[in-house]
């Protein structure tokens, strides 16, 4: 029997660095099924869904720790329950930096039962002013049962308490 294992890693960026993670799945005859990678400040990260035969699992995770200058969290996957029927909608937010965005929009997120499937977040300087701009792109899931309108205005109130401009965009595609 197979079992999917999803693994998350970070590593001081370097050449070599997903060639040693390949390595050590492929010679524990691991499949490479899907991923997620990127480089921040000198490090790269990636989260990668990997199949492996069950007796190869216990192996493949003690190779994978012995990797050199990588941290690596294992964690299998488990079977879901019944999917709720949902739909796909995408956010937008962008403003003045400031803490606390993140932490109030996904408040509200998470009280709607709405679940962030990608999110990329940047700062850049504005180009007139140099001030400080903080940006936001994301895909979410939200179950049908959730009303969107609500949703919406509930971010509208937090955008315009904090000086933010969110968008929260139907239609879609995955």
């Amino acid at each position: 029997m197979k079992s999917n294992l999803v693994l998350s890693f970070v590593g001081q960026d370097r050449p070599g660095l997903i060639q040693s993670i390949t390595t050590v799945i492929t010679s524990h005859e691991g499949n490479w099924l899907e991923s997620h990678m990127s480089q921040l400040a000198g490090m790269f990260a990636g989260i990668v869904l990997v199949e492996v035969e069950d007796e190869k699992v216990p192996a493949l995770c003690q190779g994978l720790a012995e990797i050199s200058g990588v941290s690596v969290v294992i964690e299998e996957v488990v079977a879901a329950g019944p999917a709720l029927r949902t739909r796909l909608l995408g956010l937008n937010i962008v403003g003045p930096d400031r803490r606390g965005i993140l932490q109030e929009v996904t408040f509200e997120l998470a009280r709607n039962v709405a679940n962030i499937k990608e999110m990329e977040t940047h700062i850049a300087a504005a180009p007139m002013t140099g001030e400080l701009t903080f940006s936001a792109d994301a895909l979410i899931e939200v179950p049908d049962t959730v009303d969107i309108e609500h949703l919406a205005a509930a971010l509208d109130d937090i955008g315009n308490r904090l000086g933010v401009d969110i968008l929260l965009e139907e239609d879609i595609d995955d």
